[in-house]
């Protein structure tokens, strides 16, 4: 009876703990069939993984959480990357995140490799456009050297303030660790966000390279939502370029249906004298089968041309593929 009695403590015990603490296993496979066409290129049909011809990037994760009492809670974060249509992993391993971190009252600490407090900002300028990746103007050739900021950083540490009646804040500073360069990064957003309006500011600075600047927001109209943002690039020397650069973008959900659509243009310049322009636009939409499965069809457009107006780049992408959550 006593063995019994000291069974039913021990697993009473386990499941408090274990309801204080949580390991969730998740991922996406995203893959789409499409054609691309490039300047002075025949058509090219391919089956891609979503971050090259769809919605997003296929991954998967495992995130978790313990409640450590007073408020305070640990967590982690570790996600792989892979392109879905040959299942080879992207480099490092677990690309998309690998962190753990203390959350509270104080608000929450972060260390590891995660996407920077500026990217948060960045993407607010697409937030309405249900393709965040491959059909996004924005991300994806049209942006010159503004759009090659490092969305992740390494040895990061992060500093996220708690809610503050809409407003919030963060801080990004990551590790270099070779005392020959001394060429840490840091980077930091504010902003606010109430009801249907989230706007915010960011800032990155990329030691020796460049630094980056975005003004970001998004409205939720109810009947359509719309978003858009500037970016500044000022490169470390005039030779390396500076670039300024806007997108917009809408998205309309009628039942399971979304469409979205969206445009960016940019202008980059070395020495001060103009180098390039690019413009693109893409729309496209969505169905959804279920709450983690998702039909889509999409087409992108974008052209680049030099100072002198010639034209250096003309591509257009058409893609159909299905995304499945889990």
């Amino acid at each position: 009876m006593k063995k019994s009695l000291i069974a039913l403590a021990v697993l009473a015990s386990t499941g408090a703990a274990m309801a204080q603490s949580s390991v969730t296993l998740y991922g996406r496979v995203d893959l789409s069939l499409g054609s691309l066409k490039e300047l002075n290129k025949s058509s090219v049909s391919r089956l891609n993984d979503g971050g090259n011809q769809g919605l997003t990037t296929s991954r998967w994760g495992m995130r978790g959480s313990e409640d450590l009492g007073g408020g305070m809670k640990a967590s982690f974060q570790l996600e792989n990357r892979f392109d879905a249509d040959n299942g080879v992993s992207q480099s490092p391993t677990f690309k998309g995140a690998s962190w753990v971190g203390l959350s509270g009252g104080f608000g929450e600490v972060k260390l590891g490799r995660s996407t920077t407090v500026y990217d948060d900002i960045r993407a607010l300028s697409y937030s309405s456009n249900v393709f965040d990746s491959a059909f996004t103007p924005a991300a994806n050739g049209v942006f010159g050297s503004g759009g090659d900021y490092s969305s992740r950083f390494d040895n990061k540490v992060t500093y996220l303030t708690p809610a503050m009646g809409g407003f919030y804040a963060g801080v990004d500073y990551a590790f270099d660790e070779d005392a020959t360069k001394n060429v840490d990064k840091m980077a930091l957003k504010a902003g606010f966000k109430s009801g249907p309006m989230d706007i915010g500011f960011g800032y990155q600075d990329e030691k020796g390279t460049a630094k980056y600047t975005a003004f970001s927001g998004s409205y939720n109209l109810g009947m359509a939502s719309i978003s858009g943002g500037y970016n500044k690039r000022d490169g470390a020397t005039a030779a390396t370029g500076d670039d300024n650069e806007f997108t917009v973008g809408v998205n309309v959900p009628m039942g399971a249906i979304a469409l979205s659509a969206g445009y960016a243009n940019s202008k980059t310049k070395v020495n001060g004298a103009t180098s390039a322009k690019a413009s693109g636009f893409a729309f496209g939409g969505t169905y959804s089968l279920s709450k983690r499965t998702r039909l889509y069809a999409g087409y992108r457009a974008h052209t680049i041309k030099n100072g002198a107006g010639v034209k250096t780049a003309d591509t257009k992408l058409y893609a159909v593929g299905v995304r499945h959550d889990f």
